[in-house]
C-alpha cells in the first residue's frame, strides 16, 4: 500500500484544480468560436477553412471584439484582418 503525503494530497488537488481551470477556459474558447463561426455564416455564406481556423484558435476576447463589429463589416477578410 502507497503512503501519501498531505504534501502530495495538496500537490494532487492543485494539478486537479488547475486542469479543471484549462477545461473550462478551453469550452469556453470552443464555444464561442462556435457561435462566431455560425454568425460569419450567416452574414456571409461559406467561410473559408483558414479564416475557421483563424476564428478557432482566436481567444475569447478577441472574438468578442469581432462579434461586436460584425455588422459594420463587408466580408469576413475585413473583419478578421482588423
Amino acid at each position: 500500500m502507497q503512503y501519501v503525503t498531505s504534501v502530495e494530497r495538496m500537490g494532487i488537488a492543485k494539478g486537479r484544480q488547475e486542469g479543471r481551470q484549462e477545461g473550462r477556459k478551453e469550452g469556453r474558447q470552443e464555444e464561442a468560436s462556435k457561435l462566431f463561426l455560425l454568425l460569419l455564416e450567416s452574414k456571409f455564406g461559406a467561410v473559408n477553412q483558414q479564416l475557421q481556423e483563424k476564428v478557432r484558435t482566436a481567444d475569447p476576447e478577441l472574438i468578442e471584439t469581432w462579434t461586436k463589429q460584425i455588422f459594420q463589416a463587408k466580408t469576413p477578410e475585413d473583419l478578421l484582418d482588423s
